[in-house]
């Protein structure tokens, strides 16, 4: 099974529905705080120190996995600015 790539869904703006103000707020503020959080989850890199006693794959497995975490949030913030692009230039 191979993965699926699927646009992102933007808003329309139109005159029945939520405002375009409104929207690009909200969305802005969704992007700042992905990018408090990004700053947050940078502070939680892996130390080695607090890996050697689990074993000699421990530090390469934390890695890893923070780093897909990192990927993780950087492609949620990717797609919440593309929403905003696109709906800023409606």
């Amino acid at each position: 099974m191979t993965a699926q790539t699927t646009a992102i869904q933007s808003p329309h703006i139109h005159s029945n529905g939520t405002s375009k103000d409104y929207l690009l707020d909200r969305l802005c503020e969704a992007s700042e705080a992905l990018d408090a959080a990004f700053e947050a989850l940078r502070l939680t890199v892996p130390n080695g120190r607090d890996y050697y006693p689990l074993g000699p794959d421990a530090m390469a497995t934390a890695q890893a996995q923070h780093a897909d975490r990192t990927r993780r949030l950087d492609a949620i913030k990717a797609e919440i600015d593309q929403i905003a692009e696109s709906v800023s230039s409606q």
